[in-house]
């Protein structure tokens, strides 16, 4: 929680924003006491350090302005950890729902609806098919002791499983 809300900080242009506000704020307050500080003085040294403590104040007011020009420019930037750490919660956020929709049956709908499409069946599962309806048609010359051939031949699963249903004879 508190890792959220350190990622939710102000932004660096609104920081900056709010600074230079600030500088500008206390630069003309200063300036004004530089104002009179030269009005109400006598002595020459204190007279010339006030001007060029006005001087300078308004340069500050001026680069200020130039950083005020400049700002709408600037674009916030986020920490190359922080791009990362956004993909990869997106990444589990997708895997978490791929998940959630296939363990609550949702899956098993789309799969369906994808067999449904003939590019979309499994090469094996169109063989076995094939197979058999050649099984089951009375004209055709294949037996099944052919297809139980070609299905051990193709598949290692199925080979071990009727192995061991064999021995278990």
């Amino acid at each position: 929680m508190i890792l959220l809300a350190s990622m939710n900080g102000c932004s660096a242009v609104q920081e900056i924003s709010d600074s230079t506000g600030n500088i500008d704020k206390l630069s003309q307050s200063s300036e004004d006491r530089f104002v009179k500080i030269a009005d109400i003085s006598t002595v020459k040294e204190v007279d010339k350090e006030a001007e060029e403590g006005i001087i300078e104040q308004q340069e500050i007011q001026n680069s200020v302005s130039n950083i005020r020009q400049a700002l709408p420019r600037v674009e916030d930037k986020s920490p190359s950890w922080m791009t990362l750490f956004e993909r990869g919660s997106i990444v589990l956020i997708l895997i978490a729902i791929i998940i959630l929709l296939w363990q609550t049956g949702i899956g098993s709908l789309v799969r369906s609806l994808l067999y449904s499409v003939k590019w979309f069946i499994p090469r094996k599962s169109m063989r076995d098919a094939e197979m058999d309806m050649k099984i089951a048609d009375a004209d055709h010359e294949m037996t099944i002791r052919e297809a139980i051939a070609s299905k051990r031949a193709s598949d290692k699963a199925y080979d071990s499983a009727y192995k061991k249903l064999k021995q278990g004879e």
